[in-house]
């Protein structure tokens, strides 16, 4: 993978920045593995890097942080700014300006995410909106693959106090009685004591199930499926996991058992033929070609990358490119029938030279 600086000379520009927090920008905690909910600066240039926080965040900067250049606001002069501006942002921009005249920095490399508001006020400034991080991020190194192996166990963890839950739940009727709001208490308490967290949860039955992102409601129905997708990252490291299970307490019909065992061989078709080389569009269209030839339609993408974002590069879908050694990517075919339900399975996988090492481990298992 070629590396950061090359990427910026191809690019023609004198560096890099980003003004962001890191809480929510990727990128940003990419870059510094520093988490400050406020906007701060980043700037490299040709082999040098440094960040610009508040002094109110300065020691902890220095700390924490592995840039090793960490400047303060006081350093450019942010109290007599203030003074001068009476706004913060003016403040900011002026603070920003001067960075740039003193490093030298004109034709700038941002992110694709970067401020309109900020770029557009840089007026003496060529800004470059480039997909330079983006790339980069898509192969991980063992750190962050032990980070998402971290995470995966948690997510496992839950997975199964989830199908404890639903399996032990008595039965009334038609419906368990058993909400999906109290599987996704529980699974949210059980990720929170293995250091996680996640920002939505999928727990749907019957015909809620046959919309792929209903995170469902209400009485969890018997004879139908039951899809739970969890996606926690840790709070630490801020690597994602991903997975889904499609479990049924009852009698499943005919239809859904065709659906599922459909599912799975799709799954195994598609991980039988991942490594690095293989375009994501390959394995996304033999997934849609097994599918065609069972007389089902599908109606998203195989599968995506996972990381510090639980969906980033690379995709296993139409436009998928060449997949690389190092990727961690999911493989989730799913169908979805709205007169029926739904049925998705999804793992989380490797990308190796000669084929990919799945790091789930959880049982697929339709009835418990």
């Amino acid at each position: 993978m070629e590396g950061l600086e090359n990427r910026l000379k191809r690019a023609g520009v004198d560096g890099l920045m980003l003004v962001s927090d890191s809480i929510h920008d990727a990128n940003m905690f990419y870059l510094t593995n520093f988490l400050m909910p406020d906007p701060f600066i980043y700037i490299r240039k040709d082999n040098s890097e440094f960040i610009i926080v508040s002094r109110m965040e300065f020691r902890r900067a220095k700390k924490e942080s592995k840039i090793r250049d960490v400047r303060s606001t006081d350093e450019y002069g942010m109290l007599d700014l203030l003074k001068k501006h009476k706004d913060v942002q003016k403040a900011r921009l002026e603070l920003l300006k001067d960075v740039l005249n003193k490093e030298g920095i004109k034709r700038i490399a941002v992110p694709m995410n970067f401020s309109f508001f900020i770029a557009s006020e840089l007026n003496d400034f060529e800004i470059l909106p480039v997909r330079l991080l983006e790339d980069l991020r898509e192969v991980k190194t063992k750190a962050e693959i032990k980070s998402i192996k971290s995470a995966q166990q948690a997510c496992e963890s839950a997975m199964q106090v989830a199908i404890d839950a639903i399996r032990k739940a008595d039965i009334n009727k038609d419906v368990l009685n058993l909400t999906s709001e109290d599987v996704k208490v529980i699974i949210e308490h059980d990720l929170i004591n293995k250091g996680c967290r996640a920002d939505d949860i999928i727990v749907a039955s019957g015909k809620q199930s046959s919309d792929p992102h209903c995170s469902g409601s209400g009485a969890l129905e018997i004879n139908t499926s039951i899809v739970i997708d969890i996606f926690p990252y840790l709070k630490k490291e801020r690597y994602h996991a991903d997975m889904t299970r499609t479990v049924l307490r009852g009698s499943p019909t005919k239809e859904t058992e065709e659906m599922y065992q459909t599912v799975l061989d799709a799954q195994n078709i598609a991980i039988s033929n991942i490594r690095a080389g293989v375009t994501g569009k390959e394995i996304h269209v033999a997934v849609c070609d097994l599918f065609q030839e069972r007389g089902y339609d599908f109606i998203h993408s195989t599968g995506h990358g996972v990381g510090l974002d639980v969906h980033e590069g690379p995709s296993l879908a139409e436009n998928g490119d060449k997949l690389k050694a190092g990727n961690v990517i999911t493989v989730e075919p799913g169908l979805y029938d709205p007169e029926i339900a739904g049925v998705r399975l999804e793992d989380l996988v490797l990308v190796t030279a000669k084929g990919c090492k799945n790091l789930t481990r959880f049982q697929k298992q339709l009835v418990i």
